[in-house]
């Protein structure tokens, strides 16, 4: 392991695609959030030292479990198998919707590590996130919960709702202009319209180039669709099929609140 990159976002962001996008390249080897994991829960937290975070790092690196590296999802066949890898990868991608809070620790105290912040559309996440039952308990009004998202926390570093979504944004910006070199903010919906490009040019700054392994993927995940909430092969239309869909109050209220701030750039 020579680099580190940590793909974040907020749950329903895309995150799980992008992610298997860099899990197909020979040359990452990808991994879960660890601290979410049975073997390193909550292994770390804002007061961890350079030392801590290297351990953790390197023992994520080293260690295959059914979380860490979805097997768990293989074995449905919700996530492809990519045979070609190399024995060493000297990448790697670690994929949280989690520990946002986090994000400065890892780059202040980790030098080889970037971040790959991903941030869709406020609308699409909401709506995601409200119309997936894996994800919003059955017995939760959504009119009162797609703000706080309270009925969802269950834990420590769990990020849900519309006002995550202001806050982890915000982080997001100011992270870009203190690592400009180090953190990418990725745009969902710009990387679904053109995700061989956007492929590459993250690869790029990651020191890859664009594999054939990856490009196949990318293709298949244009036109192979499953309608599993946690399927990787979605139809495109997950980029605009929120707005026929979610709450026009919800929606009104989101946009009205971003209107003349930094975040509203992210409507899409």
């Amino acid at each position: 392991m020579k680099n580190i990159v940590w793909i974040a976002g907020m749950p329903r962001s895309g995150t799980n695609w992008i992610g298997q996008i860099f899990a197909s390249h020979p040359s990452v080897r990808y991994k879960l959030c660890p601290l979410f994991s049975y073997e390193f829960k909550n292994a770390l937290d804002e007061h961890s030292s350079a030392a801590a975070w290297s351990a953790l790092l390197q023992a994520t690196y080293d260690t295959r479990s059914d979380y860490l590296d979805q097997d768990y999802l293989r074995r449905d066949a919700l996530i492809p198998d990519f045979p070609e890898r190399e024995d060493a990868p000297p990448l790697l991608a670690i994929k949280s919707t989690r520990y946002h809070h986090l994000l400065p620790c890892l780059l202040d105290l980790v030098p080889n590590a970037q971040v790959i912040g991903i941030v869709r559309d406020p609308r699409a996440t909401i709506h995601s996130w409200l119309a997936n039952p894996l994800e919003f308990p059955a017995n939760a009004d959504p009119n009162a919960e797609w703000r706080s998202g309270n009925c969802r926390k269950t834990a420590v570093g769990e990020y849900w709702g519309f006002d995550d979504w202001k806050s982890v944004t915000s982080l997001y910006l100011d992270l870009a202009r203190r690592y400009p070199k180090r953190f990418h903010l990725a745009r969902y919906e710009q990387w679904v319209q053109t995700p061989a490009a956007y492929t590459a040019r993250m690869l790029e700054a990651l020191g890859l180039t664009l594999h054939p392994q990856t490009e196949t993927f990318l293709q298949a995940s244009r036109v192979e669709h499953s309608s599993h909430p946690r399927a990787v092969f979605k139809h495109p239309s997950v980029t605009t099929r929120w707005a026929g869909r979610l709450d026009p109050t919800i929606s009104a209220a989101i946009v009205a609140e971003l209107e003349g701030t930094p975040l509203a750039s992210f409507l899409s």
